[in-house]
């Protein structure tokens, strides 16, 4: 049986998760994610009832919103990968790669060729 969250908390575990859906590719530890909404909720409840309300861990949700806020960033063609790959908040390529991958199945190059739009050609 599922434990009830109070109407405080619930507000609380809601502004974490529309803190980290606003800001997707900021780095940010679970102490910090409380203090900037200034949220009054302890470590273990928040872990609890975030998994509780939305079935992921908040750390997953976090890796999840990053690598959407990739896909956008891949579209954006003068964008090195390693340039994505800090944004993101990743300290290497392979750890970007491999998360990425995880995720979507192909690779962060894999994904950007398929949904670039080719070049235009000159006619001849």
């Amino acid at each position: 049986m599922q434990k009830r969250l109070r109407k405080t908390f619930l507000e609380a575990i809601h502004s974490i998760k529309d803190y980290i859906d606003q800001h997707p590719l900021e780095t940010k530890t679970i102490s910090a994610l409380i203090r900037k909404t200034h949220s009054q909720i302890g470590i273990n409840l928040l872990h609890q009832g975030f998994r509780q309300l939305f079935g992921t861990r908040i750390k997953e949700y976090e890796i999840k919103k990053r690598l959407e806020a990739a896909t956008n960033l891949l579209l954006e063609d003068e964008l090195t990968m390693q340039e994505i790959t800090a944004k993101c908040g990743y300290s290497s390529q392979s750890a970007f790669v491999r998360a990425f991958k995880d995720v979507y199945g192909i690779t962060p190059g894999q994904w950007r060729s398929r949904h670039l739009p080719l070049p235009l050609q000159e006619a001849c």
